[in-house]
Parts: C-alpha cells; structure tokens; sequence
C-alpha cells in the first residue's frame, strides 16, 4: 500500500541518535511533532519514541539547536572523596568526635552525601556511644597530674608560704539538665575501635554562670554572672 512502510529489524535498528536526527530532517521539512511522531510508530511501532521526547527535540530543533548529541550531564565529581577531602573530614573530627555530618559539611564546604561517603566507605566510621558518670580526655588527665606534681615541689621548698599566696577559682554553669540521648553524644569512630564512654546528661536551655575564688583559709569571692551576659576570655 502506497505511503505504508513495513516495518522490519533493519528498520528497527536506530539510535537515539539517529531519531533525534529524524526529527530535525523532519521539522525542516515543515512537519509538526505529532506528524513526526506518527511516521515514527509506522516505522519503530513499540521502539518508538515518546511523543513527549519528539516535542522535546521538535522544539529544541525549532529554536536553533543543532547538535543532536546529548550534552554533558553534570555529575558527583571525581574529587569528592579524594585525598583532599578524606584530609578535610579527618581534621575536622579530630577536634570533636561528636559532630554530625551537617557541622563536617558546614566546616569542610562538602555536600552531607560526599561527607557521609567519606566516613563510612573511605574512613570506616560509624557511631557508638556509651553510658559513664564523667568523662575527662586523656590530655586533661594528663594536665591534671603535671600540675599536681609541680605543686607538691613548691610545696617541698617552700611550705605554707607557698600554699599561703594560691588563689585559685573556678567557674560553673548552674541550670536545668536534660537526659541526652545516645544519638546526640554518638561519635564517629572505626568499626574496630571500642566504644566511647557517654556522660549520662546534657546541660538544659536555662542556666546561669556562678564563679567563686579561694585561697588557702577559704572563700574569699562568689560572683553570679548576670543572666544575658556574653561569657569570653575578657570577662
């Protein structure tokens, strides 16, 4: 029959690529995309295109676009767990175990997908957390006993002239406490390292700062920081 193509493997055989080039033939011959579409079912039949993607490249076509190749398709790039960011994520958590991805992202300028990535299939990481009454690092321990056995020596040399000139203070937070869960005080930590131990509670939104300083026959200042007050190194 005149104007009926039969359809055949050969016929069937096309690209892409080769329809999209079809229907830029097509549209310069003046056709519309529905025409184009129905001479590509006679051809393909169920190979055919969507009539929503001959609209598409009818139009693209239409307003002066001659490449039929796709374009590049921008992707996760190639660098977002290279050395570089694996570095990142590890600096960031060396100064805090406990942060979650969102503050890695923020610190770091990476996607929370590329820092998730990082720990756990480049770093290994995952989260533990346990229950203890106090914590203290090792650094602190350690501060602890220099400092105590520098004192004991001034106190061998000079006795209670020196315990007599120690003032020292210390400074508090007094407010409401608040059970923390163990999802907050997780650290990222690797699959074979054990599990850290967890202060049992968190410091609630109301508080107020109380100092008190000391000296060898006792208190000699207390001082309550007034509510609102910024707390830095100049107060």
């Amino acid at each position: 029959m005149d104007g009926i193509i039969e359809s055949s493997p050969a016929h069937q055989n096309f690209s892409r690529y080769d329809i999209r080039v079809i229907i830029k033939f097509s549209v310069i011959l003046g056709k519309d995309a529905s025409c184009i579409y129905k001479d590509l079912v006679t051809v393909l039949r169920e190979n055919a295109t969507s009539i929503q993607t001959v609209r598409k490249w009818v139009k693209a076509v239409s307003e002066g676009r001659d490449d039929m190749e796709d374009k590049p398709r921008p992707g996760r790039p190639v660098t977002a767990c290279g050395d570089a960011n694996i570095s990142k994520v590890l600096v960031s958590l060396s100064d805090d175990r406990r942060k979650t991805c969102e503050e890695i992202s923020t610190e770091t300028s990476m996607s929370r997908t590329s820092v998730l990535r990082v720990l756990t299939n480049k770093l290994n990481k995952k989260k533990f957390s346990k229950w203890v009454p106090h914590l203290l690092t090792d650094e602190q321990k350690e501060s602890r006993v220099n400092f105590s056995r520098n004192f004991l020596r001034r106190f061998q040399t000079e006795q209670n002239d020196f315990l007599g000139r120690i003032i020292t203070g210390d400074e508090t937070w007094v407010n409401s406490w608040d059970p923390e869960t163990k999802r907050q005080s997780a650290e990222w930590r690797d699959f074979d390292e054990p599990r850290p131990e967890k202060v049992r509670r968190k410091q609630g939104a109301l508080k107020v700062m109380h100092m008190i300083f000391f000296e060898m026959n006792g208190v000699i200042l207390r001082w309550s920081v007034p509510i609102g007050t910024t707390i830095n190194a100049q107060y």
